[in-house]
């Protein structure tokens, strides 16, 4: 037995790597969810590598009907050999059609086969015949020797109750959620035999090309390097001087503070101080367009729009509403690895609140992008919007503080000649470092540390 590829983006991932050959799946889950998608497009893809591929289709249409509804599919190729079995007779008479199928694939030798669906079938049988016509089925399955697809409408209840779970391999469950603004789809692992897979709800797409699977947290981001030594100029220098040299390479930062601290301000100064060097970076941001921090930016003197244009700074913008969490960090992650990002700044994590509404899951959501930052070798800058408590404890709406390398707080008071403007290290893992408080403005030049407050 060999593994193989499904063929579709991010699904071999959460599978382990692919599917067992020979081995069944089952493709299940509720109406409209896209399980002859990933169906037609697993084989597909299997029949561009020049495997010879069956699909079996349980339906009132004739072939040439399917053929045509099928070439709609950017994938869909031409030379795969379709099958048609009529799904009044399969639920009537579903032995003369495993004679028949039998004598099929005996002649074409398949290497894939997908039959959608094969819930129908013998569907006017009792219970207790049609599980002996499934361990019919699955005895010539095992004759096959191919990698046989099925596609079924079920409930996730039923799934388990349900003969065909006995029979297969894997057992793959699609759904949905049907809000008012977005739809959200996820895919789920019931049953995976011989691989180690990714366990939860993974969401993907349908697009024009198809099904896109967004694994989970990237399988969580589990490090796989260590933290540098190696110093990164955060772009002030007083402030590198209080963070003993700059930020740890790899680091994961967090910039703490009210609104109108100037947060942004130091996450744009981060990622211009990286232009001047070389490095190139890379924006994530809930609120404002691209455009706009263009706009921001300009106020200071920084061209963010030619770092942008020459392919040194990349923008994710997101609105909270559209996110998906998963979706989002497989975009990071091939944005990091298009320009062969150094530096990242993410503006403000307070964004994956509409969609991450439980605490601990954002908390854990933010630790796995923090791992794949320092896995792919970038030095991260996060913001997050503070209470107006001065307590350490109530420092972020979300607990984070526990994630970050290095904690920096920006705070403001009122005296009597205007606002006044401090800073504070807060923690630096690893690290000496100055405590501070430093007065600090922002003027022309950006981020500015003025001196030292010492007693």
């Amino acid at each position: 037995m060999n593994i193989v590829s499904t063929g579709i983006e991010g699904l071999d991932e959460v599978l382990g790597g692919g599917v067992l050959s020979p081995s069944t799946t089952f493709i299940a889950g509720t109406p409209g969810t896209g399980r002859t998608t990933l169906g037609i497009q697993s084989l597909c893809a299997a029949a561009r590598k020049g495997e010879k591929v069956l699909y079996v289709a349980i339906s009132s249409k004739p072939e040439a009907m399917i053929r045509q509804i099928l070439s709609r599919f950017s994938f869909f190729e031409e030379n795969i050999n379709i099958r048609t079995f009529n799904v009044s007779s399969v639920e009537r008479d579903p032995l003369t059609m495993l004679v028949e199928l039998g004598n099929i694939v005996s002649s074409l030798r398949p290497d894939r086969i997908l039959i959608d669906p094969v819930t129908p079938i013998g569907f006017g049988f009792p219970e207790a015949e049609r599980r002996r016509f499934m361990y019919s089925l699955n005895a010539a399955l095992n004759e096959w020797n191919a990698v046989v697809c099925f596609t079924g409408t079920l409930e996730p209840d039923a799934v388990k109750s349900n003969v065909i779970s006995d029979i297969v391999d894997n057992i793959i469950y699609l759904s949905q959620d049907l809000d008012p603004h977005i739809t959200r789809r996820y895919i789920e692992l019931m049953k995976v035999s011989g691989m180690s897979s990714i366990q939860g709800k993974h969401t993907f797409e349908i697009g024009t090309d198809g099904i896109s699977v967004y694994p989970k947290d990237i399988a969580h981001a589990n490090y796989s390097i260590t933290a540098s030594e190696e110093r990164i100029s955060i772009g002030t220098p007083m402030l590198d001087e209080m963070l003993g040299g700059g930020l740890l390479e790899g680091s994961s930062n967090l910039i703490a503070g009210s609104t109108g601290t100037g947060k942004t301000v130091l996450g744009l100064n981060f990622i211009m101080e990286g232009a001047k060097k070389g490095e190139p970076g890379i924006i994530i941001n809930f609120d404002e367009t691209p455009e706009e921090l263009f706009l921001h930016a300009s106020n200071f003197g920084w061209d963010l729009k030619g770092m942008y244009k020459q392919d040194s700074l990349k923008i994710i913008h997101t609105l909270p509403s559209a996110l998906d969490p998963n979706k989002h960090m497989v975009q990071i992650q091939k944005a990091i690895r298009e320009i062969k990002a150094k530096r990242m700044f993410l503006d403000a994590v307070e964004g994956f609140d509409y969609v991450l509404a439980d605490q601990i899951e954002r908390k854990q959501h933010i630790a796995a992008l923090s791992r794949m930052f320092r896995n792919e070798g970038v030095t991260s800058l996060l913001t997050c919007l503070t209470t107006e408590s001065k307590e350490r404890s109530k420092i972020c709406k979300i607990q984070i503080t526990s994630v970050a390398d290095t904690v920096i707080l920006l705070q403001q008071s009122l005296i009597s000649s205007g606002l006044q403007k401090s800073l504070s290290i807060i923690k630096m893992r690893g690290s000496d470092h100055e405590k501070g408080p430093a007065r600090y403005e922002i003027n022309s030049n950006g981020f500015v540390i003025e001196d030292l407050m010492r007693e």
